[in-house]
């Protein structure tokens, strides 16, 4: 009987298992998205430390953007070869324009710093598209 229970077990933890850069990645994604919403709150609440921990959080977290990986071929589809590339670029203008929005906000120009956070989630947006084939 423990003999099957371990098997069991086993077998599930080898069947659902995902890849260490597999979780990294949502993990890192996970955190940008929380990044952003702290930023987001910050502008509604007016509270510029929410918005200044939001965007060193997104900093923070932007650098370890990374493509897709070859296992994940066969979800996104062949032919994606720049997309490390893509990513990468599209990490440093997130990173720019982050920096924009707390530029704007400590200006006391709350309206250009929005419109750098929409540019932002543009900039997010506009990646998944691309590397995921939205």
């Amino acid at each position: 009987m423990k003999k099957i229970l371990i098997l069991v077990a086993i077998s599930s933890s080898v069947l659902f298992a995902e890849s260490e850069a597999t979780v990294n990645q949502k993990a890192i994604m996970q955190d940008m998205e929380v990044s952003l919403a702290v930023i987001q709150k910050g502008f509604l609440y007016n509270d510029g430390a929410l918005v200044k921990g939001g965007v060193a959080s997104l900093q923070k977290s932007v650098k370890h953007i990374e493509p897709p990986s070859k296992a994940d071929e066969e979800i996104l589809g062949k032919g994606n070869t720049y997309s490390y590339k893509y990513a990468k670029r599209q990490s440093a203008r997130i990173s720019m324009l982050s920096q924009d929005i707390l530029d704007s906000y400590e200006k006391g120009e709350n309206y250009s710093a929005m419109n750098k956070y929409k540019e932002t989630l543009k900039q997010c947006l506009a990646c998944h598209k691309k590397i995921r084939r939205w």
